[in-house]
């Protein structure tokens, strides 16, 4: 199972795009445009859409100051993950982070699940929230910065994505 939110994280799971075909594999992700036709997703097995965490983040655009509907995107998504791990019991997550790593890492944490945690390129100095949430359980955390070995020592480093 590979696991990763839209923008640069979407970027960098798709440089790690030769392993979809290698594996029986499914991508969770809250980027609507992923689509079989792209590319890179040619090879992928399926693709599951998780959208509580995005729908949020439009809504907390529109009103900055009302954080309830982030915690209860956290609920629904927390559900939802529940809902595909059983559908797939993946054996192996590898997530290249945001939010929707945290609580995929958590259910298969808990099933017994291979968790690979690929922290972010956009961190050099600091840990993101996800790392500092998902770092417990990750199984492995690769990081994209020599720097990083500081924050993670536990880490492999072995260069950046793209």
């Amino acid at each position: 199972m590979f696991a990763c939110n839209q923008g640069g994280h979407f970027s960098q799971m798709m440089a790690l795009k030769e392993l979809f075909g290698r594996y029986d594999s499914v991508l969770i992700t809250d980027n609507v445009r992923a689509s079989k036709d792209m590319s890179a997703l040619k090879n992928i097995g399926k693709i599951e859409f998780m959208l509580a965490n995005a729908e949020s983040r439009k809504r907390q655009k529109l009103n900055r100051s009302n954080r309830i509907y982030g915690i209860k995107a956290y609920l629904k998504a927390f559900v939802q993950c529940i809902k595909i791990w059983k559908k797939y019991r993946p054996k192996v997550i590898v997530s290249t982070g945001s939010s929707i790593a945290v609580p995929l890492f958590w259910m298969g944490w808990l099933h017994g699940s291979k968790l690979i945690f690929i922290e972010t390129r956009a961190k050099v100095y600091a840990r993101s929230l996800t790392g500092i949430l998902v770092r417990k359980v990750a199984d492995q955390i690769f990081v994209q910065w020599p720097e990083m070995k500081k924050m993670y020592p536990e880490a492999h480093y072995c260069g950046t994505l793209v």
